[in-house]
């Protein structure tokens, strides 16, 4: 998880940090703190940010329009706006603001909020993003996918109902972390659910979906190998 952390109060900023520190999580979190009013549009935007704490105001600039241009650029952001007092509530929200904090409170309001924010961190870390062939984005659970076909020239995700047609941003890193859900590379074209596996065939799988789909012939003893392991698990 990588957090943002933008205020003029320098002993916020250590507070915030020994906190992040102090939470147990399966992942670490990087932090990037500035104690100056930071320009969203000449930031390197690659840098994309899962939470963000960010003073109401900063060097007596707007805060809120620092965080409405981080959300912007990073539309799955956490935003928290941390202030003296609730006076910029509604513009908080109006700025994308998933809440805002008291200083004199952080302690106690993210010890207690920090773990919906995981959690829902986590379904959308999850989630696989596809973009199809239409300009459309359409967002898959894992266990949603029966297969997922790569053609030369076109991507296809399959699920139980219903084919879709498009392109991953990055299939090989999507692939890896697939692997973590059981799915298995059954054929250069064919990256399979091993949830949705129906019937195990010399040369194919039937889905669950009604599909069939073939499996490699030189890869067969590791595709054996991997079918059992996920049985045995089970």
């Amino acid at each position: 998880m990588r957090a943002f952390i933008c205020m003029d109060d320098e002993e916020c900023i250590e507070t915030i940090k020994h906190l992040l520190d102090e939470i147990e999580m399966e992942e670490d979190i990087v932090v990037d703190s500035y104690q100056h009013y930071v320009n969203m549009l000449r930031m390197n935007q690659k840098a994309s940010y899962d939470i963000a704490f960010i003073g109401d105001r900063i060097d007596g600039e707007n805060g809120f329009q620092m965080g409405a241009l981080l959300y912007d650029a990073c539309p799955e952001c956490f935003i928290i706006y941390v202030g003296d007092d609730y006076l910029h509530m509604h513009e908080s929200f109006r700025a994308h603001g998933f809440q805002m904090f008291l200083k004199k409170e952080l302690k106690h309001l993210l010890a207690g909020e920090f773990q919906r924010i995981w959690k829902q961190y986590r379904i959308l870390n999850q989630q696989v993003i596809f973009y199809l062939n239409d300009g459309r984005i359409r967002r898959f659970m894992p266990s949603e996918i029966c297969y997922i076909e790569n053609s030369r020239f076109q991507t296809q995700v399959v699920t139980q109902h219903q084919r879709y047609y498009g392109q991953f941003q990055d299939l090989t890193r999507l692939k890896a972390k697939l692997l973590k859900h059981s799915f298995f590379q059954m054929h250069p074209r064919y990256f399979v659910n091993m949830h949705s596996i129906l019937l195990i065939r010399n040369g194919e799988l039937e889905l669950t979906n009604g599909d069939c789909v073939p499996t490699s012939v030189m890869n067969k003893e590791l595709i054996n190998d991997a079918i059992q392991s996920f049985i045995y698990t089970l």
